[in-house]
């Protein structure tokens, strides 16, 4: 008599990780346990060869055994390396199963991004509560950018979502530099991030003087503390 193919059973095949076989056994029994499918007479004997298929393929150990006996040529079995080695063309099989890389393109000539540097002045910080500034991104290759922009400081924000610019096109977007969030030396940085490209904007804020402590001069007088002000008293 033959054994059952236990993952057959579970809907799947030999090359399925440990966490799919968690998963399809889990969803296969919610869907024939005998307490959701009472009308069912054969419910129990479904459930039952769940039970046993997840019992053999969730044992590391037991999987591995039932693999060099049933599946000798799977990847979960040690058989499956051995199969390959003997085999005269074992370099083709191995590269078949390797998946290639997509080259990085190079464009053709290289994306503009500007002003090459952002300069924002405190006397606009301290009339506005946000000052803006345009960034952009003008495309001159023959492919299509797409990218993200982020910022490397809190108090600088950009647009939310990807941008994508067409070949020989420009795209243009707003920059915000929030005045009661700036933290100095108040250097910041506009990044905006493809699969082959960086482009990078400085943000810098300009005019910031920091305040002088008052000092006062040394005198050899001696210390004399203020008088204490007495409350009036009620009449």
């Amino acid at each position: 008599m033959n054994s059952p193919d236990h993952y057959a059973i579970l809907e799947l095949t030999p090359d399925a990780t440990d966490a799919e076989i968690k998963r399809r056994y889990r969803k296969l029994m919610r869907e024939v346990h005998p307490d959701a499918n009472a009308h069912d007479p054969q419910a129990t004997r479904k459930a039952a060869r769940l039970n046993v298929a997840f019992e053999t393929l969730g044992d590391a150990g037991k999987r591995r055994a039932y693999d060099e006996l049933h599946h000798p040529r799977s990847k979960n079995g040690r058989r499956h390396y051995e199969f390959v080695a003997e085999q005269p063309d074992w370099e083709d099989i191995v590269a078949e199963s390797v998946t290639t890389r997509k080259p990085v393109h190079v464009h053709s000539v290289e994306p503009v991004i500007g002003p090459g540097e952002i300069e924002v002045d405190m006397a606009d910080l301290r009339s506005q509560a946000r000052v803006r500034r345009r960034i952009t991104v003008t495309n001159l290759c023959d492919c299509t950018l797409t990218g993200d922009v982020s910022t490397s400081e809190p108090w600088v924000w950009g647009p939310v979502g990807r941008l994508a610019v067409k070949p020989g096109a420009s795209v243009e977007f707003d920059v915000e530099i929030v005045a009661r969030k700036v933290t100095f030396p108040g250097i910041s940085r506009v990044i905006f991030v493809t699969r082959d490209l960086t482009g990078v904007v400085p943000v810098k804020i300009t005019g910031y003087a920091p305040k002088l402590r008052r000092t006062y001069p040394a005198t050899e007088a001696a210390y004399v503390p203020p008088r204490r002000r007495r409350a009036p008293r009620a009449r």
